[in-house]
C-alpha cells in the first residue's frame, strides 16, 4: 500500500495539484485510503461468499464504534492487522450461521460482556497519546455506542432474532479478547 501511495502522491505533485509542503499529509491521505479500501473489499468478498450481507453489515455497526473509542489490539504492520480482521470476522460469521442460541442466551451473554468491557476499561495505544479531555469524549461515544448496542438487543430480544443476537454478542466477545490482550501486552512491555 505504502508503494501505491507513493505513485500516486508522486503523480499528484508531479501535476501540480499539491506543493511539497503536503506530501506527507496527502502519502498518508492516500494510504489511510487504500487500506481501508482493501479491507472493505476484503470483507464483503467474505460476507457475499458466505451470503451473510446482513449481518456483515451488522457485525461493523456494532464493532467500529466500539473499537473506535474503546481501543482494543494494534498488530505490527498493515498486513498482520487485515489478515486477523478477515479472520476474525469470518469466524464470527461462521459461527453465526452454524451456531444456534435461543434469544434470551445470546442477551444475557451480549449483557456480561458489555459489562465486562466496561469493567475493563479502555485501552490508549501508547502511539497515540490522549489528554484528559479526549479521554472524556470517548468515554461517552463508548456510552452512548453501549446504549444503542442495548437497544438493538432489546429490540433483537423483542422479534426473536437470535441470528442478529448472537452476532452482537460474539462481536462483544471479539472487542474484551482484544481489549484484554492489549492490556496484557501493555503490561509485558
Amino acid at each position: 500500500m505504502e508503494r501505491l501511495s507513493v505513485v500516486f502522491t508522486n503523480y499528484i505533485m508531479k501535476k501540480g495539484v499539491i506543493s511539497k509542503e503536503n506530501y506527507d499529509i496527502y502519502l498518508y491521505g492516500f494510504q489511510s485510503f487504500l487500506e481501508l479500501f482493501l479491507n472493505i473489499i476484503c470483507s464483503v468478498f467474505i460476507a457475499v461468499a458466505l451470503h451473510m450481507e446482513i449481518e456483515c453489515l451488522l457485525f461493523f455497526l456494532f464493532f467500529i464504534p466500539l473499537r473506535s473509542f474503546n481501543g482494543g489490539l494494534h498488530l505490527e504492520s498493515y498486513y498482520s492487522c487485515l489478515v486477523f480482521s478477515c479472520m476474525t470476522m469470518t469466524a464470527i460469521l461462521f459461527l453465526v450461521k452454524y451456531i444456534h442460541l435461543s434469544a434470551p442466551v445470546s442477551f444475557i451473554l451480549f449483557l456480561v460482556l458489555l459489562t465486562a468491557i466496561k469493567l475493563t476499561g479502555s485501552y490508549n495505544h501508547p502511539n497515540r497519546p490522549v489528554d484528559e479531555e479526549e479521554n472524556k469524549e470517548f468515554e461517552r461515544k463508548t456510552n452512548l455506542t453501549f446504549l444503542l448496542s442495548i437497544l438493538a438487543a432489546l429490540g433483537f430480544l423483542v422479534l426473536q432474532w437470535d441470528r442478529y443476537l448472537l452476532l452482537l454478542a460474539l462481536t462483544y466477545l471479539l472487542v474484551f479478547i482484544t481489549l484484554v490482550i492489549s492490556k496484557f501486552n501493555m503490561k509485558t512491555k
